[in-house]
């Protein structure tokens, strides 16, 4: 039996289209993720303020919200140092990761290539010092 990648980490999914959350929640909870869903930048920014998470997924197009600056103002105004992973349908590769984002998806997510990237990120976060 594989050992699941997410069991008890918690982990805030930053999306606001209903399907795309239906899918991640599915591919999260299936690794064991404790999983919060904001589908809007404040709400989202309230929750980092007061809750500590292992890993954020954000969708780079949320509704009126430029996803590259939000993730400089959680690298800068929170000190924020949890990996974070994109998701976008253009390749933000560069610009992404120059901006804070730890890696960049582009959509359609699959769950490999999810699981994939989530496990490079955690071991790039826990060789970090």
């Amino acid at each position: 039996m594989k050992t699941k990648l997410l069991i008890d980490q918690k982990v805030l999914l930053i999306e606001d289209d209903e399907v795309h959350q239906m899918l991640l929640t599915f591919m999260l909870k299936d690794q064991g993720a404790l999983l919060t869903v904001e589908p809007d930048k404040d709400e989202a920014l309230n929750k980092l303020r007061n809750e500590k998470f292992d890993l954020i997924l954000l969708d780079t197009r949320l509704n009126n919200t430029n996803a590259l600056r939000f993730t400089q103002q959680l690298r800068t105004e929170l000190s924020l140092d949890t990996p974070i992973i994109g998701m976008s349908s253009v390749n933000l590769q560069g610009r992404g990761i120059y901006n804070g984002l730890d890696e960049v998806l582009m959509r359609p997510v699959e769950y490999g290539q999810l699981m994939d990237t989530i496990a490079l990120v955690k071991n790039f976060a826990r060789n970090k010092i």
